[in-house]
Protein backbone atom coordinates (compact mmCIF):
# COMPACT_ATOMS: atom_id res chain seq x y z
CA UNK A 1 0.00 0.00 0.00
CA UNK A 2 2.07 2.86 -1.33
CA UNK A 3 1.38 6.33 0.01
CA UNK A 4 1.72 8.16 -3.32
CA UNK A 5 -0.37 6.04 -5.69
CA UNK A 6 -2.89 7.74 -7.95
CA UNK A 7 -5.52 6.07 -10.17
CA UNK A 8 -3.65 6.84 -13.41
CA UNK A 9 -0.34 5.35 -12.27
CA UNK A 10 -1.35 1.86 -13.32
CA UNK A 11 -2.42 2.84 -16.83
CA UNK A 12 1.15 3.95 -17.61
CA UNK A 13 2.58 0.80 -16.08
CA UNK A 14 0.21 -1.28 -18.19
CA UNK A 15 1.30 0.60 -21.32
CA UNK A 16 4.92 -0.13 -20.42
CA UNK A 17 4.17 -3.85 -20.06
CA UNK A 18 5.28 -3.81 -16.44
CA UNK A 19 2.43 -5.85 -14.92
CA UNK A 20 3.54 -9.32 -13.82
CA UNK A 21 1.09 -10.27 -11.07
CA UNK A 22 -2.33 -9.47 -9.69
CA UNK A 23 -2.44 -6.09 -7.98
CA UNK A 24 -5.04 -4.62 -5.67
CA UNK A 25 -4.61 -0.87 -5.57
CA UNK A 26 -5.30 0.78 -2.24
CA UNK A 27 -5.96 4.37 -1.30
CA UNK A 28 -5.50 6.44 1.82
CA UNK A 29 -7.76 9.24 2.99
CA UNK A 30 -5.77 11.84 1.06
CA UNK A 31 -6.54 10.27 -2.33
CA UNK A 32 -9.92 8.74 -1.46
CA UNK A 33 -11.88 11.39 -3.37
CA UNK A 34 -9.86 10.70 -6.53
CA UNK A 35 -10.85 7.03 -6.53
CA UNK A 36 -14.44 7.64 -5.48
CA UNK A 37 -14.75 10.31 -8.15
CA UNK A 38 -14.01 7.66 -10.78
CA UNK A 39 -16.75 5.47 -9.35
CA UNK A 40 -14.26 2.73 -8.53
CA UNK A 41 -15.52 -0.01 -6.24
CA UNK A 42 -13.49 -2.80 -4.69
CA UNK A 43 -12.88 -5.42 -7.40
CA UNK A 44 -13.23 -3.06 -10.38
CA UNK A 45 -10.45 -2.96 -12.97
CA UNK A 46 -8.69 0.42 -12.90
CA UNK A 47 -9.20 2.62 -15.97
CA UNK A 48 -6.93 1.68 -18.91
CA UNK A 49 -5.05 -0.82 -16.72
CA UNK A 50 -4.22 -4.48 -17.13
CA UNK A 51 -7.22 -6.65 -16.09
CA UNK A 52 -5.10 -8.00 -13.24
CA UNK A 53 -5.02 -4.51 -11.66
CA UNK A 54 -8.16 -4.06 -9.60
CA UNK A 55 -9.38 -1.68 -6.94
CA UNK A 56 -8.66 -2.74 -3.39
CA UNK A 57 -9.37 -1.05 -0.07
CA UNK A 58 -9.21 2.26 1.72
CA UNK A 59 -6.33 2.03 4.20
CA UNK A 60 -6.80 3.75 7.56
CA UNK A 61 -4.04 3.94 10.18
CA UNK A 62 -5.97 4.27 13.42
CA UNK A 63 -3.08 4.18 15.91
CA UNK A 64 0.71 3.99 16.09
CA UNK A 65 3.20 1.19 16.66
CA UNK A 66 4.64 -0.84 19.51
CA UNK A 67 8.27 0.23 19.20
CA UNK A 68 7.38 3.93 19.34
CA UNK A 69 4.98 3.30 22.27
CA UNK A 70 2.22 4.93 20.21
CA UNK A 71 -0.04 1.89 19.72
CA UNK A 72 -3.22 2.77 21.62
CA UNK A 73 -3.69 0.51 24.66
CA UNK A 74 -6.21 0.01 27.43
CA UNK A 75 -3.50 0.01 30.11
CA UNK A 76 -0.19 1.92 30.39
CA UNK A 77 2.96 0.51 28.83
CA UNK A 78 4.85 -1.49 31.46
CA UNK A 79 8.05 0.49 30.82
CA UNK A 80 6.45 3.94 30.84
CA UNK A 81 6.54 5.52 34.29
CA UNK A 82 4.47 8.42 32.94
CA UNK A 83 1.55 6.05 32.42
CA UNK A 84 1.52 6.47 28.65
CA UNK A 85 -1.03 4.36 26.79
CA UNK A 86 -0.30 5.49 23.22
CA UNK A 87 -2.87 7.45 21.27
CA UNK A 88 -5.36 7.27 18.41
CA UNK A 89 -4.60 8.99 15.13
CA UNK A 90 -8.27 9.79 14.52
CA UNK A 91 -11.22 10.76 16.65
CA UNK A 92 -14.12 8.33 16.81
CA UNK A 93 -16.15 10.60 14.54
CA UNK A 94 -13.33 10.92 11.99
CA UNK A 95 -12.85 7.15 11.90
CA UNK A 96 -16.55 6.50 11.36
CA UNK A 97 -16.81 9.18 8.70
CA UNK A 98 -14.04 7.53 6.67
CA UNK A 99 -15.59 4.09 7.05
CA UNK A 100 -18.96 5.44 5.97
CA UNK A 101 -17.59 7.27 2.93
CA UNK A 102 -15.73 4.16 1.78
CA UNK A 103 -18.68 1.86 2.41
CA UNK A 104 -21.16 4.08 0.58
CA UNK A 105 -18.70 4.29 -2.31
CA UNK A 106 -18.37 0.52 -2.54
CA UNK A 107 -14.90 0.19 -1.05
CA UNK A 108 -13.77 -2.27 1.57
CA UNK A 109 -11.58 -0.87 4.35
CA UNK A 110 -8.28 -2.12 5.77
CA UNK A 111 -7.81 -0.52 9.19
CA UNK A 112 -4.47 -0.60 10.98
CA UNK A 113 -4.97 -1.25 14.71
CA UNK A 114 -2.12 -2.55 16.87
CA UNK A 115 -3.07 -1.73 20.47
CA UNK A 116 -6.03 -3.37 22.20
CA UNK A 117 -7.82 -0.04 22.75
CA UNK A 118 -7.44 0.73 19.05
CA UNK A 119 -8.85 -2.67 18.08
CA UNK A 120 -11.90 -2.13 20.29
CA UNK A 121 -12.48 1.34 18.83
CA UNK A 122 -12.16 0.04 15.28
CA UNK A 123 -14.56 -2.83 15.93
CA UNK A 124 -17.06 -0.35 17.36
CA UNK A 125 -16.69 1.78 14.22
CA UNK A 126 -17.20 -1.13 11.84
CA UNK A 127 -20.27 -2.21 13.82
CA UNK A 128 -21.73 1.30 13.79
CA UNK A 129 -21.19 1.92 10.07
CA UNK A 130 -21.70 -1.53 8.56
CA UNK A 131 -18.43 -1.19 6.64
CA UNK A 132 -16.66 -4.36 5.51
CA UNK A 133 -13.01 -5.26 5.34
CA UNK A 134 -10.22 -6.11 7.73
CA UNK A 135 -8.25 -5.16 10.78
CA UNK A 136 -4.58 -4.93 9.90
CA UNK A 137 -2.12 -6.29 12.50
CA UNK A 138 -4.46 -6.85 15.49
CA UNK A 139 -1.24 -7.31 17.45
CA UNK A 140 -2.75 -6.92 20.93
CA UNK A 141 -6.41 -7.69 21.59
CA UNK A 142 -8.79 -8.03 24.47
CA UNK A 143 -10.03 -11.60 24.60
CA UNK A 144 -13.66 -10.50 24.41
CA UNK A 145 -12.95 -8.74 21.12
CA UNK A 146 -11.92 -11.94 19.33
CA UNK A 147 -15.50 -13.28 18.91
CA UNK A 148 -16.64 -9.75 17.99
CA UNK A 149 -14.16 -9.80 15.11
CA UNK A 150 -15.71 -13.04 13.89
CA UNK A 151 -19.29 -11.86 14.36
CA UNK A 152 -18.65 -8.75 12.26
CA UNK A 153 -17.24 -10.87 9.44
CA UNK A 154 -13.98 -8.94 9.36
CA UNK A 155 -10.68 -10.44 8.29
CA UNK A 156 -7.71 -10.43 10.64
CA UNK A 157 -4.82 -9.48 8.36
CA UNK A 158 -1.79 -10.43 10.44
CA UNK A 159 1.96 -10.56 9.96
CA UNK A 160 3.50 -13.47 11.88
CA UNK A 161 7.09 -12.40 11.27
CA UNK A 162 6.38 -9.34 13.43
CA UNK A 163 6.02 -11.84 16.26
CA UNK A 164 9.70 -12.72 15.79
CA UNK A 165 10.83 -9.12 15.36
CA UNK A 166 8.78 -7.73 18.27
CA UNK A 167 9.16 -10.56 20.78
CA UNK A 168 11.78 -8.88 22.97
CA UNK A 169 10.22 -5.42 22.99
CA UNK A 170 6.81 -6.93 23.72
CA UNK A 171 8.19 -8.65 26.79
CA UNK A 172 9.37 -5.22 27.96
CA UNK A 173 6.43 -3.01 26.98
CA UNK A 174 3.56 -5.47 27.37
CA UNK A 175 5.04 -7.92 29.84
CA UNK A 176 1.73 -8.08 31.70
CA UNK A 177 -0.33 -8.87 28.59
CA UNK A 178 1.96 -10.64 26.12
CA UNK A 179 -0.30 -13.70 26.22
CA UNK A 180 -2.86 -11.60 24.29
CA UNK A 181 -0.48 -10.81 21.43
CA UNK A 182 -0.70 -12.44 18.00
CA UNK A 183 -3.64 -14.63 19.07
CA UNK A 184 -3.79 -16.69 15.87
CA UNK A 185 -5.11 -19.87 17.49
CA UNK A 186 -7.79 -18.01 19.43
CA UNK A 187 -8.93 -16.17 16.32
CA UNK A 188 -9.17 -19.30 14.19
CA UNK A 189 -11.01 -21.18 16.93
CA UNK A 190 -13.50 -18.29 17.19
CA UNK A 191 -14.22 -18.44 13.47
CA UNK A 192 -12.22 -15.39 12.39
CA UNK A 193 -10.91 -15.44 8.83
CA UNK A 194 -7.17 -15.06 9.39
CA UNK A 195 -4.97 -14.03 6.47
CA UNK A 196 -1.18 -13.98 6.68
CA UNK A 197 1.01 -11.29 5.14
CA UNK A 198 4.39 -9.65 5.45
CA UNK A 199 3.80 -5.87 5.78
CA UNK A 200 6.75 -5.51 3.38
CA UNK A 201 9.09 -3.70 3.49
CA UNK A 202 8.74 -3.76 7.29
CA UNK A 203 9.32 -7.53 7.11
CA UNK A 204 10.65 -9.54 4.15
CA UNK A 205 8.21 -10.32 1.35
CA UNK A 206 8.41 -14.08 1.93
CA UNK A 207 5.29 -16.14 2.67
CA UNK A 208 7.36 -18.99 4.08
CA UNK A 209 8.68 -16.73 6.85
CA UNK A 210 5.11 -15.79 7.74
CA UNK A 211 4.04 -19.43 7.78
CA UNK A 212 7.02 -20.42 9.94
CA UNK A 213 6.28 -17.62 12.40
CA UNK A 214 2.64 -18.64 12.74
CA UNK A 215 3.48 -22.32 13.24
CA UNK A 216 6.64 -22.22 15.35
CA UNK A 217 6.31 -18.80 17.06
CA UNK A 218 10.08 -18.68 17.34
CA UNK A 219 13.19 -18.19 15.24
CA UNK A 220 15.96 -20.77 15.04
CA UNK A 221 16.43 -22.67 18.28
CA UNK A 222 14.50 -20.19 20.44
CA UNK A 223 11.74 -21.48 22.67
CA UNK A 224 8.27 -20.99 21.19
CA UNK A 225 6.66 -17.78 22.44
CA UNK A 226 3.18 -18.43 23.86
CA UNK A 227 2.90 -21.68 21.91
CA UNK A 228 -0.77 -22.04 22.86
CA UNK A 229 -1.46 -19.54 20.06
CA UNK A 230 0.38 -21.45 17.33
CA UNK A 231 -1.50 -22.84 14.34
CA UNK A 232 -0.80 -25.86 12.17
CA UNK A 233 1.18 -25.79 8.95
CA UNK A 234 -1.97 -26.66 7.01
CA UNK A 235 -3.88 -23.78 8.62
CA UNK A 236 -1.02 -21.35 7.96
CA UNK A 237 -0.77 -22.43 4.33
CA UNK A 238 -4.52 -22.02 3.85
CA UNK A 239 -4.33 -18.53 5.41
CA UNK A 240 -1.63 -17.62 2.86
CA UNK A 241 -3.79 -18.34 -0.21
CA UNK A 242 -5.39 -15.29 -1.75
CA UNK A 243 -8.88 -16.72 -2.08
CA UNK A 244 -8.57 -17.29 -5.82
CA UNK A 245 -7.85 -21.01 -5.75
CA UNK A 246 -6.75 -23.88 -3.58
CA UNK A 247 -3.44 -25.37 -2.57
CA UNK A 248 -3.20 -29.09 -3.25
CA UNK A 249 -0.64 -31.73 -4.18
CA UNK A 250 1.04 -30.93 -7.45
Amino acid sequence: LEFDERPDAWASRTAAGAIRQRVRVGTYAGTLDLFLGLGLRTGDVLPDADPRVTMGSLKIISDGSLNTRTAWCCAPYADRPDGGVGAPNLTSDELRELLTRASVGGLRVATHAIGDRAVTEVLDAYAATGARGSIEHAQLMKREDVPRLAALGLKASVQPHHLIDDREVTDVCWSDRSDRCFMFRSMLDAGVEVVLGSDAPVAPLDPWLAIAGAVHRAAGDDEPWHPQESITAREALAASVDGLGTVHEG
